[in-house]
């Protein structure tokens, strides 16, 4: 039977509440990551994206063909720690590439991706990350400092 919200004036069917209760749950941090973080005294927690891993997001040859057309930040990137499924914490870089290919113009007149970098592989070594899976990274403050928690589901 359907029901009615009159908060947002539509009516809902059953299965579409179930797949909505659903999503809504996987949109929370599980509660073994809020203790982690508390532990870190992390606040802030926020969804940065959701995405299913692919090929060049585990594979390192894959990786290394892809990029070699793309520039890396000189900078080096920055330093985050990074909670991984299993609650091990990582020193990772967070860094720029540009791509000369992209349409999408920024004001130098390439295309920003940012990636993880510096152990990243070892991060998908050590949790047995494959292509497919579907992958959360959410983001933290913990001690003033930008932190990222990965959450699979």
């Amino acid at each position: 039977m359907a029901s009615y919200n009159e908060d947002f004036d539509v009516i809902t069917e059953p299965q579409q509440q179930v797949e909505d209760e659903e999503l809504e749950a996987k949109r929370e941090l599980p509660e073994r990551l809020k203790r982690k973080i508390m532990e870190m005294e992390g606040t802030e927690e926020t969804l940065i994206m959701e995405k299913p891993l692919t090929k060049t997001d585990v594979d390192g040859d894959e990786k290394t063909k892809t990029y070699k057309r793309i520039k890396r930040d000189r900078e080096g990137g920055l330093s985050v720690e990074v909670i991984d499924p299993r609650l091990k914490v990582w020193k990772l870089k967070i860094r720029g590439y540009y791509d000369m290919d992209k349409k999408k113009k920024t004001k130098k007149g390439e295309s920003v991706m940012y990636l993880l970098a510096y152990k990243w592989n070892h991060v998908v070594k050590a949790n047995g990350l494959k292509e497919g899976n579907n992958l959360q990274l959410w983001s933290f403050r913990s001690q003033q400092k930008l932190c990222l928690a990965l959450v699979l589901h």
